[in-house]
């Protein structure tokens, strides 16, 4: 064991489902060479052999080769065997870590944020996420520390481009949408459906312009994936027309806490053939349990064609509730405040998972705090929108008060 000299980046980046932060004040390439000997060091634990292979991609930010390069050196001064994969998406990425059967990757991007900033997503094998309580605490930890195996090592370096191989795998899941897979894998754009930087969201909008919510869609691909003995994930925060569906059709509906970390792993153990978030991620069994925001449009399409209707003529009967979408809180004392909402509802059905979620047969919300600022973020769904009125009011005073 040896130590190298201390830090240059800031403790803040390690979030909970990932490390991103401001680039360079905040993360730079002596976070990533330190991090990804952590990474390696992590990846070894538990294991019999001492050869592990690790896949690397970055997004097309301007920062994102330097942070890839110097990733890639900490790898290699573990004496890891790295397969580069360039410029990915970061479904992509999810799918060349399964493609190459590697033990685990490392996608450098900040997905959705503006570019000042960069991160970096790290899985195990199957593109699992390392996560709070799931490997993070120990990254963090390392990579401070500065403590790494004294591994003097041979270059094991392969670069590999995985489009062909990409394209291939979703043309033989959609075979009447190849020339959309080849635009989308372009990057080219299809009118009503947008993506986030890095590809693992989707959003959609119908023949007007209007935004679609991330629960509606659960709900109309839930109707293309359900079918008796299946089952599929839902995050709490989502519509009740998401498990009347799912149950509908036959299928089982299993709440979820938010995020692909809990999304993810849950998905996997129950071999759920779909999942879905409010936030836009979607997840598929035949996309290893990840999230992709170009399976997600694919499969949207795909159900616009075998149903012979638009957009809008197949979400329509969908909205059934009064919903309000995510409303943000700027609170000090986050549990103290869950704590006197919930002592509030004494006779609803109240579950703790996320946060707090408080039903009743005709309104449910959910107050849950965030894990990175000191906010509560709450969602609230009616059966009328004057009911939606009336408790958004209640919820208000309350956490105000």
């Amino acid at each position: 064991m040896h130590k190298v000299r201390g830090p240059s980046f800031s403790e803040s980046i390690f979030k909970a489902y990932d490390i991103r932060g401001m680039y360079p004040d905040e993360i730079n390439e002596d976070a990533a060479y330190k991090i990804a000997r952590a990474f390696a060091g992590y990846l070894r634990i538990g294991k019999q052999k001492k050869d592990i292979t690790i896949m690397v991609s970055c997004d097309a930010r301007t920062s994102s080769p330097a942070l890839k390069t110097a990733f890639v050196e900490g790898l290699v001064a573990e004496g890891a065997m790295v397969i580069d994969a360039g410029l990915t998406t970061t479904p992509m990425h999810y799918f060349a870590v399964n493609e190459a059967n590697a033990d685990g990757g490392a996608m450098i991007t900040a997905s959705h944020l503006p570019s000042e900033f960069n991160g970096i997503k790290l899985t195990k094998k199957y593109a699992m996420s390392l996560s709070k309580g799931a490997g993070m605490e120990e990254i963090k930890g390392d990579s401070i520390r500065g403590i790494f195996q004294n591994s003097v090592a041979e270059k094991k370096i392969v670069k590999k481009d995985f489009t062909d191989a990409y394209i291939e795998f979703l043309t033989a899941r959609f075979p009447y949408l190849k020339e959309q897979i080849k635009k989308f894998v372009s990057g080219e754009k299809i009118s009503g459906i947008s993506f986030d930087t890095d590809e693992d969201r989707a959003m959609f909008q119908n023949e007007k312009g209007a935004d679609i919510p991330g629960d509606i869609i659960t709900a109309l691909l839930a109707s293309k994936f359900a079918k008796p003995g299946e089952k599929i994930v839902y995050d709490l925060r989502s519509s009740r027309i998401v498990k009347e569906t799912i149950e509908f059709l036959g299928a089982e509906a299993i709440e979820s806490k938010v995020g692909h970390a809990f999304i993810k792993p849950l998905m996997k153990k129950e071999n759920a053939v779909f999942g879905g978030e409010v936030s836009g991620h979607y997840y598929f069994r035949d996309f290893f349990y990840c999230d992709s925001g170009v399976f997600a449009a694919l499969a949207v399409l795909d159900t616009m064609r075998i149903e012979k209707k638009s957009l809008d003529g197949l979400v329509k009967p969908l909205f059934k509730y009064a919903k309000t979408g995510e409303i943000n809180f700027e609170v000090e004392e986050k549990e103290k405040i869950l704590d006197k909402v919930a002592s509030h509802f004494p006779d609803a059905k109240i579950s703790y998972s996320d946060g707090i979620k408080v039903e009743y047969p005709d309104f449910w919300f959910n107050l849950r705090p965030s894990n990175t600022e000191n906010l509560l973020r709450l969602n609230i769904e009616a059966d009328t929108p004057e009911l939606l009125e009336e408790k958004k009011k209640l919820l208000s005073e309350l956490i105000h008060g």
